[in-house]
């Protein structure tokens, strides 16, 4: 139990390749299994394409996946919420 509370401080977070990892998993999945909720996902965060190309560099025809990166992006240009 000490052993596993020692790793928890070191943890860091996954910052850009395992969001972008996870969310494309999510994303296959809702392309598989539903569809039309993927397309209504899409349409609404397209926003980031529209207010801040660079958020989308990565993956720009798939806004599922880039918002997974959005709060990463505001943390790296010094931004908090």
């Amino acid at each position: 139990m000490i052993i596993g509370a020692a790793q928890v401080g070191t943890a860091s977070a996954w910052w850009d390749n395992g969001h972008l990892l996870v969310s494309r998993i999510a994303h296959d999945i809702l392309a598989a299994k539903n569809p039309a909720v993927l397309a209504k996902v899409e349409d609404i965060l397209a926003v980031l394409k529209k207010s801040d190309p660079s958020y989308t560099e990565f993956e720009g025809k798939h806004p599922f996946v880039e918002c997974a990166t959005f709060a990463d992006k505001i943390k790296y240009r010094g931004g908090s919420w």
